[in-house]
Formats: C-alpha cells, sequence, structure tokens
C-alpha cells in the first residue's frame, strides 16, 4: 500500500502543572508516488516522536473477526500506523494468528491450537458476533503478506518454543519485512537475545515499573517500550523520548469504553498520559477520527 498524508493535532496548553508537548496523528490516502508507506512510517517512528501512533488491536475487529485478513486490511484503511497481531503455533508447527490459547471463542471448533493441525484449523470459519463467517484462521505468512508495505507489525508471539521463534524469525526474513515488525516481548530478559538474532528487527519490551524502563533504556537499540498508566509519569515519558525511545500505553478496556461514551472522545486517555506517542486501541477508526479532528 502506498500511503502518505500527515495531520497534526496540535500543540496542547499547560495541564496540570506540565507543558505538554503536541500530538499528532498519521492519517494516510493512497498516493501513486511509487514509496511504499512502511518507508514513511518507520522514518516516522524513529525520527519524529511528536507524532502519535496508532496501534489497531488484533486488527480493525469493530466491523470483521479479530487477527482476520479483512480485520488487517481495515485497520490500515483507517488510518493505523501499527498493526498489533499474535501468534501461535499449530500441532504440527506451523504458525497461525490467534489470540487464545483455545479456538473456542472465535471460531465454530473446539480445542487448543497446539494440538490441532493447520489442515484441521484451516477448517474452521472465524466468528464475528457470535456467528461464522467465510474467514478461516490466517497462517502468520498469510497476515504479513495481506499488509506487506502498508503498516507496521506488532508480533504479539503466543508460542512458548525456541523452534517457533526461529520459524518467526524466517518467515520474517523470507518476506524481508525486517524493518517493517517489531517483537513484543513479555519478558525483557530477551531483549539481547531477539537483537543478537536479527538487530534490523525492532523489539518491544514491556516494563513493570519505572525502574525497569531505566534498565532498558540503557540497551540503544529498544526504539520502543510498553508501558503502563500505573507509574506512567511526563518525567518519565520525556526521558524516554529524549533518548528516541517511543512511548507505548494501551487505551484498551475502560479507557476505549470512555471515550466510546463520549462519542470518540480520547481527550481523558492523553489528559492521563500526554506525552504517550503510541496508542493501541480496539477503536482505530475513533482514535484517528478523534486525533484528526483536533488539528
Amino acid at each position: 500500500m502506498m500511503y502518505r498524508f500527515q495531520m497534526n493535532y496540535g500543540r496542547k496548553a499547560e495541564r496540570r502543572g506540565f507543558l505538554s508537548t503536541g500530538l499528532l496523528v498519521l492519517f494516510f490516502t493512497s498516493v501513486g508516488y511509487g514509496q511504499i508507506r512502511t518507508d514513511s512510517l518507520l522514518r516516522i517512528f524513529l525520527y519524529q516522536p511528536d507524532q502519535v501512533l496508532v496501534a489497531s488491536h488484533r486488527g480493525n475487529h469493530v466491523s470483521h473477526p479479530e487477527n482476520s485478513l479483512p480485520a488487517f486490511k481495515a485497520a490500515v484503511q483507517a488510518g493505523a500506523a501499527v498493526l498489533e497481531l499474535d501468534v501461535r503455533q499449530s500441532k504440527d508447527g506451523h504458525l497461525v494468528v490467534l489470540h487464545d490459547r483455545t479456538v473456542d471463542r472465535t471460531t465454530d471448533g473446539k480445542g487448543n491450537v497446539a494440538d490441532l493441525t493447520l489442515s484441521e484449523l484451516k477448517r474452521l470459519h472465524l466468528l464475528f458476533d457470535g456467528k461464522p463467517t467465510a474467514w478461516r484462521i490466517p497462517t502468520f505468512q498469510e497476515a504479513l503478506e495481506a499488509v506487506k508495505g502498508d503498516v507496521l507489525v506488532d508480533i504479539d508471539f503466543k508460542a512458548d518454543t525456541e523452534e517457533a521463534a526461529e520459524a518467526c524469525y524466517q518467515i520474517v526474513e523470507q518476506l524481508h519485512m525486517e524493518r517493517q515488525v517489531l517483537f513484543f516481548l513479555y519478558d525483557p530478559t530477551w531483549v539481547p537475545r531477539c537483537l543478537s538474532r536479527n538487530p534490523e528487527i525492532k523489539v518491544m519490551p514491556r516494563a513493570r515499573n519505572a525502574e525497569m524502563v531505566y534498565t532498558l533504556l540503557n540497551e540503544p537499540r529498544v526504539r520502543v517500550i510498553h508501558i503502563d498508566d500505573s507509574f506512567y509519569s511526563d518525567e518519565l515519558a520525556r526521558d524516554m523520548r529524549d533518548r528516541g525511545v517511543r512511548v507505548w500505553a494501551n487505551s484498551l478496556g475502560n479507557a476505549d469504553r470512555t471515550a466510546l461514551e463520549k462519542e470518540g472522545d480520547f481527550e481523558g486517555f492523553f489528559d492521563r498520559m500526554p506525552l504517550v506517542n503510541i496508542v493501541q486501541t480496539d477503536y482505530p477508526q475513533a482514535l484517528v477520527n478523534f486525533l484528526t479532528t483536533k488539528n
């Protein structure tokens, strides 16, 4: 996909005693200049910290089955800069995109993903609003191919073997998408191991407290850290941004619901965490709309 257009969420006034930098959002429309969208996104991700990037959780699943190919494409169309997806391993070693340990909630089948072969998984239909659709569980490779060049991909890796992790890296490399993806790491001790395997692939460790953030800032190759609102402070976020590190936080759950109850007003989220510059949401279109109206 080839997109380029930027819209700003202008500079805020002083809030709660702190001077907040401007919040900006990317909203991309198709252009024909031969430049893939991810080239622009990557430059902004790395070098323009004042631009807020919208991350779409499991694709745009407001109108499509979660973690489905149409949900991924709809996330791009909504203007999301980052697509989050979940990776698991089938019984016969294939990587598939599914959030839960079982297929029970999101498909018309039953059982553990790890106990089903790829062929068995592919016979299942993804659900939307509790009803079967024509869409099937995508493989990890199918998911990447569907959005190659369109969006940065946050890989929430839920397979638990070294072999699966190696297979994941190999698929990314075969598709030449090393610069387009980042690995979400629940355990920050994995950072050196992942970076040594392929330093072009970005990692996003999840910090559990401010002290962990400052430890991670000692690794210069870490360019984004997932934080929680429980320990957010403007000082912490400013220190991260001064080091060239993106500040990722979730608007999932209550924050998303509150925004929707206020007709898509995410002001409360940014009141609490004004210096966050990647926001993950279940409602990417609503967040993009909110930020663009604040131009």
